[in-house]
């Protein structure tokens, strides 16, 4: 197809970019579960990382308040 000026050759580009993602729909079918499944593990890494650390933060926190008091309480 000839491109005659830009608004047909937009046009051009519109449609072969339709034509190539219906060429290959199992391939874009793969891409898509592949791109969800990995911010789904991602997504679960970091909970689990939040989760994980979480008890060690309240840990630390809870000993530094109850230094500080018993520090407070001695001084």
């Amino acid at each position: 197809m000839e491109i005659l000026d830009k608004k047909s050759n937009r046009m051009s580009r519109a449609n072969s970019g339709v034509s190539e993602c219906n060429e290959f729909p199992d391939l874009q079918r793969i891409l898509d579960f592949l791109s969800l499944r990995n911010l789904l593990s991602n997504e679960l890494f970091f909970t689990f990382c939040e989760f994980a650390t979480a008890p060690f933060y309240n840990i630390k926190i809870v000993s530094i308040e109850s230094f500080y008091q018993h520090y407070l309480l001695f001084k």
